[in-house]
């Protein structure tokens, strides 16, 4: 005999119970009172083109915002070797929590370095590939890096010119 059990929802986080963050009246830089609803837990990606004001929104005032209210929860002594920012020009910023900001600089002398390569993802989803992945062309080492593709034994000899 089956019994039907009825489940209740995981009692939300105080930080999801706003699913929105909502910028309204944004100004400075190239901004001209800009307002948005930015979706929480969803990648967003914000275009235009260029000096329109991307960078100002994203940087300069959301992100901007979320920094000076961390920095607002560490004790006084901590606060005064931290630099004093000042609060974004907006007329509401509601819905902002604890955030992790990637900046748009380069991180090093090769312009392809990404943050895959500067977390290391990119290795760790080139060895998951290549244990799980199924290649089109070749063995599935084709997919790895570390791994020699040529196995030999015996002494070498090297001819030189003249």
């Amino acid at each position: 005999m089956a019994t039907r059990t009825e489940t209740e929802p995981p009692a939300l986080h105080v930080a999801d119970s706003h699913d929105l963050i909502r910028v309204q009246g944004a100004r400075g830089n190239n901004l001209k009172d800009v307002s948005v609803e930015v979706p929480k837990r969803r990648l967003t990606v914000f275009t235009g083109v260029s000096g329109s004001g991307k960078s100002s929104l994203v940087f300069g005032t959301i992100a901007a915002e979320a920094q000076r209210m961390i920095n607002e929860t560490y004790s006084a002594f901590v606060q005064g070797f931290m630099p004093a920012l000042a609060r974004p020009e907006a007329d509401l910023l509601e819905g902002l929590t604890t955030a992790i900001i990637v900046d748009q600089e380069g991180m090093g002398s090769n312009p392809r370095s990404t943050v895959g390569t500067a977390t290391v993802a990119n290795a760790m989803l080139r060895i998951l590939f290549s244990r799980l992945g199924q290649p089109h062309i070749g063995s599935p080492n084709a997919y790895s890096f570390n791994v020699p593709s040529v196995r030999a034994s015996g002494a070498i000899t090297i001819e030189r010119g003249e």
